[in-house]
């Protein structure tokens, strides 16, 4: 895994509580509780839009306060990023080491990731697509990007070299099926009837049927993913 990408997860693992303890009984500034806010912020005004001052403001902090966790709005981006992403490349190499059948954990991997996403608040479903991330200075959110792609292109090579899978694009197949999962968050009403382990469903057997050799092994292919137990647990980025 790229060094930018590694470092910026490494960034997030800190959980010391900065300054002195609050009189006011309310909790510690800590890097979750400025990513929860931040996310909502950005979310709702952009991330051109949204200023260091605003995110203080919300956590009833002063901007000072913040730049001893960040030392930059960009910092922050890439680290809110890299946060939001960690659950999911912890699962990837969880999968990987599992060694299941590549078109068993590519449909593991795309029922988890919806399944997470459609089960996360509607807030953060543009975290991935800030046009900001394709700016320079963001090379640690584009690399984490990068890595949730290269996992979905994994699964599909190795699918399409055992004859199980078909994908003349691989490239472009892997940056579908990452597309597919990440947007499932902007159904909105269209899947307001839909619990999350429904839409995963419907979009793990919508990718597959597009990708298998043989779709006749969908049924038997989602029922050894179902026998799997590996999950993607959520970053706590619940609202301040």
């Amino acid at each position: 895994m790229a060094k930018t990408a590694e470092s910026a997860r490494k960034s997030v693992q800190s959980r010391r509580p900065v300054g002195r303890p609050r009189g006011d009984g309310k909790p510690h500034l800590t890097r979750e509780r400025v990513f929860a806010v931040s996310a909502r912020l950005i979310a709702q005004h952009g991330f051109a839009g949204t200023s260091i001052r605003m995110i203080a403001r919300e956590l009833n902090a002063s901007p000072a306060s913040l730049f001893h966790l960040f030392e930059s709005k960009t910092a922050l981006l890439n680290g809110l990023i890299a946060y939001a992403a960690s659950p999911s490349l912890a699962f990837y190499a969880q999968m990987v080491d599992l060694d299941a059948p590549p078109d068993v954990a590519l449909y593991k991997s795309i029922y988890e990731e919806v399944r997470a996403v459609a089960s996360a608040d509607r807030d953060h479903a543009a975290l991935f697509y800030l046009p900001e991330i394709w700016q320079a200075d963001f090379a640690a959110a584009r690399q984490v990007r990068t890595d949730m792609v290269t996992h979905y292109h994994g699964l599909i090579a190795r699918g399409c070299a055992a004859g199980l899978l078909q994908a003349p694009h691989v490239s472009l197949a892997a940056e579908q099926v990452f597309q597919l999962t990440e947007t499932s968050i902007l159904a909105g009403d269209m899947a307001s009837t839909l619990s999350p382990d429904e839409q995963a469903v419907a979009a793990a057997d919508f990718s597959l049927r597009g990708l298998l050799a043989d779709s006749v092994r969908l049924e038997d292919i989602r029922g050894q993913a179902a026998r799997i137990s590996l999950q993607i647990e959520l970053p706590a980025l619940a609202r301040d």
